[in-house]
């Protein structure tokens, strides 16, 4: 059926105090999703006037904290924020990497507009980490949208694809 060929997906999850950015899980499951022919919005990936969460500018911002500069700060990190929240909702799905040990109030920013947005969030956690597991999360996720591997995650989306689906949580 490929129900989710020409859909749009955005990769949410921790880049701020992650030592890769957050790029390698993205990098890892792009061509997976690739192969359904989802369009993949990554915000590892994004320039928004010259400035993006990672390298340079990813220094740039740290700077700019470190020196207490929050007027320019917020000046600058500004469009990097509306970039992301205009690819939720630009999104058909949201696949949100959840790591409890590392803080993301930018990926809670984007659960929450994706929520209220009805979109479908599925979740990837750690069993290691569920000790840390905050419960506020599990609010915006349905309960059969929990993956402890990206294996299940990828087989619940070939089964969505082939439409074998739940219409009242999947609207394509």
């Amino acid at each position: 059926m490929h129900l989710l060929k020409d859909k749009t997906v955005y990769l949410c999850g921790s880049m701020n105090l992650k030592k890769d950015s957050g790029i390698e899980w993205r990098e890892e499951i792009t061509p997976k999703l690739l192969e359904y022919g989802l369009t993949v919005l990554d915000p590892c990936k994004k320039t928004v006037t010259n400035a993006c969460e990672i390298g340079e500018d990813k220094k740039e911002f740290r700077r700019l904290i470190l020196e207490e500069k929050w007027n320019e700060l917020k000046e600058r990190f500004w469009p990097v924020v509306r970039n992301d929240l205009r690819a939720c909702d630009k999104s058909d799905l949201i696949i949100f990497n959840y790591e409890p040990e590392i803080s993301t109030v930018g990926s809670v920013h984007e659960l929450v507009v994706a929520n209220y947005e009805k979109k479908v969030i599925l979740l990837k956690y750690d069993k290691a980490q569920l000790d840390k597991f905050n419960p506020w999360i599990c609010v915006f996720i349905k309960n059969h949208h929990f993956f402890s591997e990206w294996s299940d995650m990828f087989a619940y989306l070939r089964e969505v694809d082939n439409g074998k689906m739940d219409t009242s949580l999947w609207v394509m």
